[in-house]
């Protein structure tokens, strides 16, 4: 790929792309992919934003000026609305960033989160120093901010460059799904097996992950399998072959949705027959009526 661009880039009368893909590596050596989100999407969510502020601006506007005419203090009323229109106008971007992942409600509408450079979610911080540069960002009703996108790279206005925060699309993404064939997989022994008895919860959890088994390589599907196998195990006072646990956590965690699979069936079908015996066995109330 890195020889592929450099000899298109080399090469003559070949016009350059601007990319709206951010690829980052972490330290792991795992490498991440997002979409940049343009100005026209990121303009889009802003007037959703700026609709909310004005909305939420208008109710404590009506709210402090009843409470200023029960008080009888227009001056207090006054007071209050230029604290709220403060408040809503620097802190409703900053607060709903970092406390919402980087996201508010009109990024939330149109799929965009903030996050920082390096690909981890923003911070509080990050968040608050991001839009406390938007005044700047805002000079000539957003021109500065539109340029410094533009010029930048990244389409990274001010108080991004300042924070190291970029805006993406999320990509949201279906993962196929395939059955558990259970007559295929071996139960394990009740001998082997204390009287502990998963949760519905559990056993739910590992049908998820078993459907969803054949994307994930070999050596990744164990990986990750062994953080629930391995308590599970404990928990089941499991005293089978412990290769089975340590080696091949995901043909253990199939072994015991089979085996606990039927139990929690039975279970729900017992309840089902309860409900309903109780529910004809219950006296019906008694109506009297007055002749006319």
């Amino acid at each position: 790929m890195l020889s592929d661009m450099t000899s298109r880039d080399s090469a003559p009368g070949v016009a350059a792309r601007v990319s709206t893909e951010l690829v980052i590596e972490t330290p792991e050596n795992v490498v991440l992919t997002y979409r940049l989100a343009g100005p026209a999407v990121r303009l889009l969510a802003y007037m959703v934003d700026f609709l909310v502020r004005v909305a939420l601006l208008y109710a404590a506007s009506i709210s402090f000026m009843v409470a200023g005419g029960a008080v009888g203090s227009q001056g207090v009323s006054t007071g209050l609305i230029l604290v709220a229109f403060f408040v809503i106008d620097w802190a409703y971007f900053g607060l709903c960033e970092g406390y919402f992942r980087g996201k508010t409600l009109g990024k939330h509408v149109f799929g965009l989160r903030v996050i920082q450079e390096e690909g981890y979610p923003i911070t509080l911080w990050g968040a608050l120093l991001r839009n406390v540069v938007r005044a700047a960002d805002s000079l000539s009703f957003y021109g500065a901010g539109f340029i410094t996108m533009i010029v930048a790279g990244k389409f990274r206005r001010l108080g991004d460059l300042v924070a190291h925060t970029v805006v993406i699309e999320e990509r949201r993404v279906t993962v196929p799904r395939e059955p558990v064939i259970l007559e295929k997989i071996e139960p394990l022994s009740r001998t082997d097996l204390g009287g502990f008895v998963p949760s519905g919860q559990t056993l739910a959890l590992i049908e998820q992950f078993l459907s969803r088994r054949h994307v994930l390589t070999y050596r990744r599907g164990h990986a990750m399998a062994y953080g629930l196998a391995r308590p599970l195990a404990q928990r089941l006072d499991f005293t089978g072959d412990p290769q089975l646990v340590d080696r091949y956590p995901m043909a253990f965690l199939a072994r015991v949705f089979a085996t606990f699979h039927q139990t929690q069936e039975e279970e729900d079908l017992e309840d089902d027959h309860e409900s309903e015996a109780g529910r004809r066995s219950a006296p019906r109330p008694q109506t009297t009526g007055a002749a006319s």
